[in-house]
């Protein structure tokens, strides 16, 4: 072990407000202070954050080039970070044009560890329903074939990126926001919970309720069986300000309806929701932070879908109620606070090991990934050259599953060239239609060509 601070680099998207991806910090320092002793965690997004306008000090990736020889490991993850669309968030993007989007706050930190001989580690990570471009084909294999340790926490992510690593290397693991009830002290309230309850008059009980766009169901509900739920106080809290989550969202149709003065501390928030009678809506990690409290959960979300596959066993989760489905006295059975399902303390016990085993990662010291990636900057300006000529530059290769890395490079190669094989012929395509009346039309597609022969050319 030892003597010196460790210092661990921790990627995702934490300069936004959304709940979920702010919780990933707390949890991952608690777990490696308690296994490592004293922990450095660097928490890296696209925009610096610091503290007490922020719940911590976050760097900016612009730094990442001269900070990444200093750590001693780097971690991606948890929350839906691998992904390549751009639609992130409203107006999020990254900051300068040097650092792609989105992979700049995932793929590229995990392909600077492999260049240091960082420890790379996924912790739990996930990519719900998200495409991977033939482009990045090679730099996936690259980046999984060679970290330490990989973890995803649902089993559509382990399948698709089971073709660029061998399926028992990737483990599906729970989402770490499970392990946020072992930074509460649910039999004693914080003073700030206390304190800022008693401000807004805030009594038992009462049930959280996204403040989302999309729960006229629920709301219809409640205005039908007013009578019945008079005795319940509804607290409207937004998960996701970053997507456009706010309190006046759902206006005042809910009786009782309480807000709080400001967006909370993801702890704060957490500490609410642990202490609820119910919560009502479609987050991820409200239903996760419920579900290891005991709070029942009334969910929107299709649990046979990408993510939320991983919560469709939860025998606390019922779907969000309907006037015409649900009598007030079912719904008022379900609610109340009770100890955590077995499904949640398995869940809690899994993310034991999980953290068990990054620990020892980190604490084994600097890996041989270094001739990995110097093998991969040789054969770059061949694939390049493949890509936008479209020759032969490197042999055919061998379609061996346990080839040597130089055959699984030229592997990767063929995938460029097929990519550019599909832009020639879409561009001969544009060609045609250049001087026909649908022009206007066909504005967006020319655009999207150039773009992805910039992308190959470079």
């Amino acid at each position: 072990m030892k003597d010196h601070e460790w210092q661990i680099g921790l990627f995702g998207t934490f300069d936004v407000e959304n709940y979920g991806d702010l919780l990933f910090p707390l949890i991952a320092e608690k777990e490696l202070s308690e296994r490592l002793g004293k922990v450095n965690l660097r928490r890296f997004s696209y925009h610096a954050k610091t503290t007490p306008d922020w719940p911590y000090i976050v760097t900016s990736l612009t730094q990442l080039p001269e900070i990444a020889a200093t750590l001693d490991a780097i971690l991606i993850g948890g929350g839906f970070i691998v992904r390549f669309d751009k639609d992130i968030a409203p107006g999020y993007g990254s900051p300068t044009p040097m650092i792609h989007h989105p992979t700049g706050y995932w793929l590229s930190p995990a392909l600077i560890a492999l260049q240091h001989s960082i420890p790379l580690i996924w912790s739990a990570p996930g990519m719900h329903c998200n495409d991977i471009p033939a482009w990045a084909e090679p730099l996936m294999e690259l980046a999984l074939t060679n970290s330490r340790y990989v973890t995803v926490r649902d089993e559509p992510s382990q399948a698709a990126l089971a073709r660029f690593a061998k399926r028992d290397q990737i483990a599906v693991m729970p989402d770490t926001g499970f392990g946020i009830s072992r930074l509460l002290n649910e039999r004693q309230p914080s003073a700030e919970f206390r304190r800022l309850r008693n401000d807004i008059g805030l009594s038992d009980p009462y049930i959280i309720v996204q403040s989302t766009g999309y729960l006229s169901s629920f709301l219809g509900f409640v205005k039908q069986h007013s009578r019945r739920l008079k005795n319940i106080r509804f607290l409207v809290l937004p998960m996701a300000p970053v997507l456009g989550e706010h309190e006046a969202i759902l206006g005042n149709d809910l009786p009782g309806q309480v807000r709080l003065p400001v967006w909370p501390h993801p702890l704060l928030l957490a500490e609410f929701i642990s202490q609820a009678a119910a919560v009502v809506g479609y987050s991820y990690h409200l239903a996760i932070t419920a579900l290891a409290c005991g709070v029942p959960v009334f969910y929107g979300a299709d649990l046979s879908v990408g993510k939320y596959t991983a919560l469709s066993g939860f025998e606390t989760i019922y779907p969000l109620p309907e006037a015409s489905a649900l009598n007030s006295n079912d719904f008022l059975q379900r609610l109340g606070k009770t100890l955590p399902e077995p499904l949640a303390l398995a869940a809690r016990n899994q993310l034991a090991t999980h953290w068990d085993r990054v620990a020892a990662e980190i604490t084994s010291g600097a890996t041989d990934t270094q001739p990995a990636v110097n093998r991969f900057w040789q054969a770059l300006p061949g694939l390049l050259e493949s890509a936008a000529t479209g020759r032969e530059s490197i042999p055919h290769p061998s379609a061996a599953e346990n080839a040597e890395p130089q055959g699984r490079i030229t592997e990767l190669a063929t995938l460029l060239r097929q990519a550019h094989t599909e832009i020639v012929v879409r561009d001969e395509r544009i060609a045609l239609l250049h001087n026909s009346p649908s022009m206007k039309v066909t504005a967006p597609l020319r655009f999207l060509m150039r773009k992805m022969k910039r992308l190959v050319g470079k």
